[in-house]
């Protein structure tokens, strides 16, 4: 047997090396298809790679923010006792201030209504001044008014009596003068 399978080698040497090749080639592109399926599949998987370091880049990155928000949380909520403190106590000071303001104001308003009150007095007072003043001037009129009547009577009856006597008078003299002052 072994002659005739090395005759049937030597007889037909060209087949099986056309078989081999045939397979060399067919197994050679498996093999190219299976690199590029792996190679396809190493690019899908590198770039759910980078979405999944692209998440955890984020994530991490929310973390970070996340814990910089608490510890500011923290923080404030450690200060708010004091801030309460610090607050209570400007509200007590704010409250007494603005009780004296209301009593100031109380009294002020009290005061304002008092002087409100002697000013409509003294506006009455002025008034009635007023009234007496013009009255007064209104007496003061007739009595001018009066007096110019009296005396141009009193001129007229000294004229009348003296043109019946028919007096001399001496310049000088207290005749003169009486007649120049019947007044007097």
């Amino acid at each position: 047997m072994g002659s005739q399978a090395g005759s049937f080698r030597k007889a037909s040497p060209q087949t099986p090396n056309i078989n081999e090749n045939e397979k060399r080639i067919k197994r050679l592109e498996k093999l190219k298809r299976d690199l590029q399926n792996i190679k396809n599949e190493r690019d899908e998987l590198q770039g759910i790679l980078a979405k999944y370091k692209d998440l955890n880049d984020r994530i991490n990155f929310e973390t970070f923010m996340l814990e910089m928000q608490h510890n500011q949380v923290m923080t404030d909520l450690k200060r708010m006792p004091q801030d309460i403190s610090e607050a209570l106590y400007k509200y007590k000071q704010l409250t007494t201030e603005n009780q004296f303001y209301c009593c100031r104001n109380c009294h002020l308003l009290i005061e304002s209504k008092l002087i409100q009150h002697k000013v409509r007095i003294l506006w009455k007072e002025n008034r009635q001044l007023l009234r007496e003043q013009i009255a007064s001037e209104e007496c003061n009129i007739k009595t001018k008014i009066l007096c110019k009547e009296g005396s141009q009577k009193i001129k007229d009856k000294y004229s009348r009596q003296s043109a019946g006597k028919q007096i001399i008078v001496v310049p000088g003299s207290k005749a003169e003068a009486a007649m120049s002052n019947p007044c007097a």
